[in-house]
Order: structure tokens, then sequence, then C-alpha cells
């Protein structure tokens, strides 16, 4: 019990500094009960709903089974309201692992302003399920049956912005500084911006026909030479300094021309 609690401790201490990579929605649409010990009538009931996500394997004692965080919604004193409320949110901060345990619970709350679970007297019921959420943006949709209460609730899971796959582990923010030049797909794919290529678009494409051998751009539509290369495309060697009638085939050469000789080919063979 003891591992078991300081492992519960890292968790939470990690979610702290770790970004949440999305986020489990649920929404409640129907509570109804009879447990008229509880709530003294039923209709007039003030509830208030817990929601806890379980990494573990079995659902085990509502006090450590929160693994993956706690939602608490505020109260409720009629059934259109419920019907109206907010989804309760659950972010998580590590990958998404799939199967949880979903633990929702009604509690009474005639006795105070603030809703609280501190009394297990004031449960008015329980409901776990154990399920394999898969990332999407649908809704599903479930009824749980108590011994005396009956809950309609629909959940999701959900990347967070910029958070893609199907355990919302890869990120993909668009941006367009020196680090690189993209957009995001659908996916989460890098979608380089005109004129950028690489795997984070962060290499300028060069001037259209620029050497790729012997050319480079810092900047898209650049063509700069490399030391020994000239002209528009950097495709034009430069021949050895004081060469006269010679041209080259690789930088710092001097071939001389029919008719010339010399190491700079400045020497007319006819003389």
């Amino acid at each position: 019990m003891a591992q078991f609690l300081s492992t519960c401790f890292l968790v939470l201490i990690s979610a702290q500094l770790v970004r949440s990579s999305g986020v489990f929605e649920l929404k409640i649409h129907s509570f109804t009960t009879s447990s008229s010990s509880v709530c003294k009538q039923s209709r007039d009931c003030q509830v208030s709903f817990r929601v806890c996500l379980n990494y573990t394997e079995d659902v085990i004692s509502y006090r450590l089974a929160c693994s993956n965080g706690t939602g608490l919604t505020g109260t409720f004193t009629d059934q259109s309201s419920i019907s109206t409320s907010a989804p309760i949110t659950l972010p998580f901060n590590l990958k998404w692992l799939g199967t949880v345990s979903v633990i929702i619970e009604a509690w009474n709350t005639e006795s105070s302003n603030d809703p609280s679970t501190e009394n297990l007297k004031s449960m008015i019921s329980r409901f776990t399920t154990k399920r394999n959420l898969t990332i999407g943006e649908k809704w599903s949709q479930d009824v749980h049956l108590g011994e005396q209460s009956k809950l309609r609730f629909s959940f999701r899971v959900v990347c967070d912005e910029f958070y893609y796959g199907d355990d919302c582990s890869y990120f993909c923010r668009p941006r367009d500084d020196p680090f690189g030049h993209f957009n995001c797909d659908a996916s989460g794919n890098r979608i380089c911006l005109p004129e950028w290529k690489g795997e984070y678009c962060a290499e300028p494409i060069c001037s259209s026909g620029c050497s790729e051998e012997h050319g480079y751009c810092e900047a898209p539509g650049q063509c700069k030479c490399l030391y020994g290369w000239q002209g528009p495309l950097c495709n034009e060697c430069i021949p050895y300094p004081g060469c006269v009638h010679g041209t080259c085939n690789q930088p710092w050469q001097c071939i001389c021309k029919e008719g010339w000789r010399g190491l700079l080919c400045d020497k007319d063979q006819n003389v």
C-alpha cells in the first residue's frame, strides 16, 4: 500500500510539471434516484457529481482510484439544470493509454452550499465502467442503472490544441521563424510553407536552376556560390587567377584554348 501511495504521489508531481496533452470530457444528461433515505424529496434533491479516471487494472477504493484526475461539478437542484450543464473535463498529462476505468459518483449536497465528498453517507450512488477510449471528436452515449438510481451520460477524449495522434503525444504547432516555417495538417504532419523544405521546413528553396552542388541560399530565392564557383546559377568554375586564354572544368584550372599555351595560356603557339 505504501508503494502504491508513493507511485500516486509521483504521478501527481509529474502531472504538475508536464503540460496537458488532451482532455477527457463527460456530460451528464439526466439522473434519477429513489433513494429517499439520502434525499428527503427526490425531485428537490440537491446533487453534485464527482468523476474519476483510473489507469489501474481494477476499480478500487474511490480514495485511491483517481490516478488520472478528478472532476467535481457544482450543485444541481433540478433535472433541467443537469441536462444543460457544461461537460466535466479531466486533462491528462501523459500519453493517453486507452483503457481506463470511469467512476461517476452522485452526492447529496442538501446540507451545504459547497459540494462535499468527505462524508460517505452523503453518496447517493456510484457507477463504474471500464472502457477502451479512443481519441476523437464524437461523443459516446451510455446509460448506467444502479439499485436505486439511473444515470444517462456521454463522454469523449480529445487532444489539446497542437497535439495529435492516437495517444495525443505528437506535437505540431504552426510556426514561421528561424526554427521552422510550416503549418500542420489534420494528422499533425508538418506542411512546409512555400519556398521552404526539410524535415522541419527550415531549409530555404534556392532560386530555380541554382546548382545544388555548387550553390546555396540563406533565404528563399537566393543563389550564393561556394568558393571557386560563379555565375547566376553557380555552375561556372573560376579559372586560375591570371588565366588569359583558358577555361576550366573545376576551380583554379587554366585549360588553354586552341592556339594558346603556357601556365596562364598567354603565349601564342604560332609565335
